[in-house]
Parts: structure tokens; C-alpha cells; sequence
């Protein structure tokens, strides 16, 4: 009858240190990861990519990003395939740039600041001078999503505005409702 006791006592403690050691969380990264995959070095080598925190209005003014404020935006990837950047930020804008050619402005937001991101890019020329962007947004937690557009051309100077963050207009009774673009490019100069 000991020994019974013995051995239930036994597969309690096991099975409580395997109950403990796989529900335990794994240990988050540090930081979000930029990665190139599939992309030409010759592409790569000219790819810049920008951080904008939230921002109303980001301007390119010959070959210079910057925000509304004149500050010029982070670069943290340029001309190399993969980086890393602070995972600390909830409304981040990611530019990317392929020379003085092609943009492409990528929103995110993260619901925590805890959760680290790898974005996985992908570019590849199409007919002509288009560029498409492939990417997927893949979170250490939850569901990531996947995205395709081409790349926009580059002016050398014009504004990119998002009107939903301005402040709402004055209400006018005489105006006509209609539905207001999330984003609009104003080309200053071509």
C-alpha cells in the first residue's frame, strides 16, 4: 500500500512540472525585423526604408523625407537585406524608397507594444518601370496579414497627407457629403 502512495505522489509532481514547463510563455524578441526575401541585390542596394511615429503629413523634398515639422524621418534599412528596429510603437508609417524612383508607405498599428513583428518584403520588377511589393506582417502573437500593391512613382517634391488623423472641418450645412480619401499625395513639384 506504501508503494501505491509512492508512485501516486510521484506522477503528481511529474505531471505538474510538464503542466508548468509547456504552458510557459516563450521569451518575446527585443526588437521588429525588417527582411528582404526574393528581392534582386540590384534592387536591394538601392532600397532605403524610413520610420515615420504617426504621422499627419510626410513631405519628399529632393531625395530628403521628412515630416511636416521639417524633422527627417529614421532611416533604419538602406541598401542591405534584412535590419532591426525598436518594437516599442503602436502607429508606425514605413516608407520605402527605391532610389528617386518608387515609394511605397506601409501603415501599421500595433494593438501592443510588447508584440514583435517580422516584416518579410519581397520587390520585383514588372512590364516597364513598375515595381510590385509583396509583403506579409507575421506578429510573435495572433494573425499577421499579407499585402500587394505597386510601388508609387517619386516626384521631387510633393506631400503625402492622412486626412482621417487632421483635425474633422467646421460642420457646414451647404457642402456636399461624400466620402473623404484616407490618404492624398500632393505632387509640389515634378
Amino acid at each position: 500500500m506504501r508503494g501505491t502512495w509512492i508512485i501516486l505522489l510521484i506522477m503528481v509532481a511529474a505531471g505538474t512540472g510538464m503542466y508548468f514547463w509547456f504552458s510557459r510563455k516563450p521569451k518575446a524578441a527585443s526588437h521588429d525585423t525588417i527582411v528582404f526575401k526574393n528581392t534582386p541585390d540590384s534592387i536591394i542596394s538601392k532600397m532605403k526604408v524610413y520610420l515615420a511615429d504617426d504621422p499627419k503629413e510626410v513631405m519628399h523634398l529632393d531625395s530628403v523625407w521628412m515630416q511636416s515639422d521639417s524633422t527627417p524621418l529614421k532611416q533604419v534599412l538602406n541598401g542591405v537585406s534584412e535590419d532591426t528596429m525598436n518594437k516599442a510603437w503602436s502607429n508606425l508609417t514605413l516608407f520605402l524608397a527605391y532610389g528617386n524612383h518608387s515609394f511605397y508607405d506601409l501603415e501599421l498599428k500595433k494593438p501592443d507594444p510588447k508584440v514583435s513583428y517580422t516584416i518579410n518584403l519581397e520587390i520585383e520588377p514588372q512590364n516597364g518601370d513598375t515595381l510590385m511589393l509583396t509583403g506579409t506582417v507575421i506578429p510573435d502573437k495572433g494573425d499577421g496579414f499579407q499585402f500587394k500593391s505597386p510601388m508609387m512613382k517619386i516626384y521631387s517634391r510633393f506631400v503625402v497627407t492622412y486626412n482621417y488623423k487632421l483635425p474633422e472641418p467646421p460642420a457646414d450645412s451647404t457642402s456636399i457629403k461624400g466620402h473623404d480619401p484616407n490618404k492624398t499625395i500632393t505632387i509640389l513639384k515634378n
